[in-house]
């Protein structure tokens, strides 16, 4: 009898990885990511400003909270090496 994987259990390098570390690790990626999409969408889908709008807010408070985690991992650097 052959043993057969089950659906949703990845063996390779994605288990890894997950993807909330990957969101840990690099905040700033992400947030580029979302204001590179954020411009896309508001030139070419046609989408009332207001939705633009509440999407460029909400991309900077997220820029806020990736600004403070990038500032604890640099001074978390800055004490390990004192």
């Amino acid at each position: 009898m052959t043993s057969t994987a089950k659906r949703g259990r990845h063996r390779g390098p994605a288990a890894a990885y997950p993807l909330w570390e990957m969101l840990r690790e690099h905040p700033a990626r992400v947030y580029s990511v979302a204001a590179a999409a954020v411009a896309l969408l508001a030139q070419y889908v046609t989408v009332p400003h207001e939705a633009i709008l509440a999407l460029a807010a909400a991309l900077l408070g997220a820029g806020e909270v990736t600004q403070r985690v990038e500032n604890s991992k640099t001074a978390e650097a800055l004490r390990q090496q004192a």
